[in-house]
């Protein structure tokens, strides 16, 4: 091979491979946005005392966003040679030509993202025997915890650290690091013929904050609970939503607070910006911003920097999530929600971290005096939730209560109704927020009432 074929061929770094690709645009006389992702990451779990499964994997690559007569063409490569990176110009330049304008389509400027370390110390001291143990010790610590857990069937480590950077011919060029590690345990209780399944996990973006014996413990904690479940009623009934069953529902349906969803008609939001449409205790917000949040970023999948964005203030709905072309054809400005799923995705629009404020109710005022359901996490959202109307019919596990106390698990039932409904009968916020897998944080919340029915 010659030595202009092997630059030719040569894998640039994702910055230069940025740098040459919008040069070329600008040659062309081409409006494009470079979107690029460079990661890698670690997997560990362990059963029984042993690694049952051990993963590193690597990614890097960039997206294109080309804009011919109005029109987006979009295409994307791993490869980063100049010859990748040409023929990935030119298809999306092909793809553009062949499909129709979209009014807002184009690329931005914007003003300088906020200043946000998600990065830490990195995890270039941590050892990969470091990363083992913690899987092995919160194995070693649910099993050991009590006689009655039987197995860790879901139980490890993971961690990821990430490079993303955008660019555009209008002058953006902007990059951020983030980084994750996790350790989580589910174990597998049994009791007189019960078997039961719960679990805990905690996110950090410091390694040596780490702390798998008490993620453990507070795992087999959950799991036992469960134990001694008794049937449920069918009824409707006052209930207490525990954070994390408040924060599973509220992700399932953040899809009705995205301006690309309004646009299309397929939010029960439509039309009704400064409307109530929560209790006046409810206070909802969007925050890229929070250091321990599972989706923080300080820019978007366009660049645009990252806000926290009040979405219900006092129960009233007061904004939409949009990205640049959602928010041009809705005569407003980009709230820096845009989005992508991996560099494969085309840009839409989701949330990052969704708060829903804490309130002054502590435990006992939620509980007093209260017959009915605790509800601590529901299941089954991909089928039995339809963000389009608000409706939902899930699996939900919990407590039944009698008269302020808990007095028993419950066997799996099934919780039904509307997320709006839901929002506006809530009688009483907690003071404690909750951090969940789902990327949102909220507190115990008591309603009015509450359909149920046993199985």
């Amino acid at each position: 091979m010659t030595k202009s074929a092997e630059v030719q061929t040569a894998q640039l770094s994702l910055e230069g491979a940025r740098a040459y690709l919008l040069d070329r645009a600008r040659a062309r006389g081409v409006t494009l946005e470079v979107y690029g992702e460079r990661g890698t990451s670690t997997g560990v779990q362990a059963f029984g005392g042993e690694v049952s499964e051990f993963k590193l994997s690597a990614r890097q690559g960039v997206a294109l966003r080309v804009v011919v007569g109005g029109a987006w063409g979009h295409s994307y490569t791993e490869n980063l040679s100049r010859p990748a990176l040409d023929r990935a110009l030119d298809m999306a330049v092909e793809n553009a030509e062949l499909v129709a304008p979209e009014a807002g389509a184009g690329v931005q400027h914007w003003p300088p993202p906020p200043e946000l370390d998600l990065y830490g110390e990195g995890l270039s001291g941590v050892t990969v025997e470091q990363k083992v143990d913690v899987a092995l010790e919160l194995d070693r610590a649910a099993r050991d915890a009590d006689p009655r857990v039987a197995s860790v069937p879901y139980g490890g480590y993971e961690d990821g650290d990430t490079l993303r950077l955008v660019g555009n011919t209008a002058g953006l060029g902007r990059e951020a690091r983030e980084l994750y590690a996790m350790g989580y345990a589910y174990p597998l209780v049994t009791e007189g013929g019960q078997h039961k399944i719960q679990g805990d996990w905690q996110f950090t973006r410091e390694f040596t904050e780490l702390d798998p014996t008490r993620t453990a413990l507070s795992a087999v904690e959950k799991a036992v609970a469960l134990l001694g479940a008794k049937a449920a009623p069918s009824g409707t009934f006052p209930a207490i939503l525990s954070g994390e069953c408040l924060g599973q529902l509220l992700a399932l349906f953040a899809p009705m607070f995205s301006g690309q969803m309004v646009e299309e008609g397929k939010s029960p939001l439509a039309g009704r910006l400064g409307e109530a449409v929560a209790s006046p205790l409810v206070t909802l917000t969007d925050d890229p911003t929070l250091l321990r949040g599972l989706q923080s970023r300080a820019f978007d999948a366009e660049g645009c920097p990252s806000v926290p964005l009040t979405l219900i203030e006092g129960g009233r709905l007061s904004a939409f999530l949009h990205n640049a072309a959602t928010a041009a054809r809705a005569g407003t400005v980009s709230t820096g929600h845009a989005s992508r799923q991996g560099i494969q995705g085309t840009v839409g629009v989701a949330p990052s971290n969704l708060v829903l404020h804490a309130g002054g109710a502590q435990a006992a005022r939620l509980s007093a005096g209260l017959t009915g359901v605790r509800v601590t996490g529901v299941s089954g959202g991909h089928a039995g939730a339809k963000p389009i109307t608000g409706d939902f019919s899930l699996e939900a596990e919990g407590f039944w209560v009698e008269g302020g106390e808990v007095a028993h698990p419950l066997e799996v039932f099934t919780v039904a109704g509307n997320i709006l409904d839901l929002l506006v009968g809530i009688e009483a916020v907690g003071r404690e927020l909750r951090e969940t897998q789902y990327a949102v944080n909220a507190p115990d919340v008591r309603v009015g009432a509450l359909a149920i029915g046993g199985m």
